[in-house]
């Protein structure tokens, strides 16, 4: 799954960059979304992220990866710019100021333990039977993160005490998500 990536072009990473900010636009607009670029036939898991001048404004994916890479990446451009909770709707005004990123995962696989994963590679998805968290790799290198502390955060972001990961019934997953970003100095 993680060639998904390797034979996409830096044009066709643009092209895709390009769309994913004309759903917006098309949306804002009250239009239909706009055709895909080539795509073809590739499937897989997707987190989109959006942010405004560097500060993280709405973030969402899902595992799905029967899914069409073009219909996961339309979702997920909407949802992280729509749906995400933690922040409102983006506006019109801000889109010249997003910057967007997407990842494609490849399927989780379990961690035996903490020793193993390795920060700036590896994503965390926290299965518990209270809640599940999900936290990119990104995530752990931007603050910093020891292994533990990563597990604490994707603990916490499943809504549960950071020990939780802990927990027997607790299961941590690994996946990896190679990404490809808009450059903020080209809008």
């Amino acid at each position: 799954m993680a060639a998904l990536l390797d034979d996409l072009t830096p044009g066709l990473k643009k092209e895709v960059l390009d769309w994913c900010r004309s759903i917006l636009v098309a949306k804002l607009n009250g239009a239909a979304p706009p055709a895909a670029p080539p795509l073809e036939d590739r499937r897989g898991g997707v987190f989109v992220t959006l942010k405004k001048k560097g500060r993280l404004r709405g973030c969402i994916g899902r595992f799905a990866f029967d899914d069409l890479l073009e219909k996961a990446i339309l979702e997920m451009v909407e949802a992280a710019a729509f749906q995400d909770p933690r922040f409102p709707p983006v506006t019109k005004d801000e889109l010249k100021d997003l910057d967007i990123t997407v990842s494609v995962l490849t399927p989780p696989q379990p961690l035996e333990s903490i020793d193993d994963l390795v920060i700036g590679r590896d994503g965390l998805f926290l299965f518990h039977p209270r809640g599940r968290g999900v936290l990119l790799p990104v995530v752990a290198v931007e603050q910093g993160f020891t292994q533990e502390e990563f597990a604490k955060a994707t603990a916490i972001k499943a809504g549960l005490s950071p020990e939780a990961y802990k927990d027997p019934l607790a299961k941590l997953m690994v996946f990896t998500a190679p990404a490809f970003s808009t450059d903020p100095t080209e809008k």
